[in-house]
């Protein structure tokens, strides 16, 4: 009986312990545009996705902007983080070519 007890108060502080990582703007907005499991995505892939998204950009940047001003020190390894880095990274070099006049 003390067996049995002592696995479901076990079982009750795993579960208290367990965190449900909530999604952000960020986050979903990314996912919704198909931009897939940053997870298992490259640095370079996110940026390389951005940057042939350009309406993803413009509404990715303020949102990362606010964020990044509250952030704590380890956000930029978060998802939201490696995103809005990316993000940057797309906004520098995604830009589309100008046309020249001559």
């Amino acid at each position: 009986m003390k067996w049995i007890s002592v696995c479901g108060i076990g079982v009750v502080l795993m579960l208290a312990g367990c965190k449900t990582a909530e999604k952000s703007q960020i986050l979903t907005a990314f996912q919704n545009a198909g931009g897939g499991e940053v997870a298992q995505a490259t640095p370079q892939g996110i940026s390389s996705f951005l940057a042939q998204h350009e309406d993803l950009r413009k509404q990715l940047t303020p949102l990362c902007n606010a964020q990044k001003a509250k952030a704590p020190v380890d956000w930029s390894t978060s998802d939201e983080g490696r995103i809005c880095t990316a993000n940057e990274r797309a906004n520098f070099f995604g830009k589309p070519q100008l046309k020249s006049d001559v």
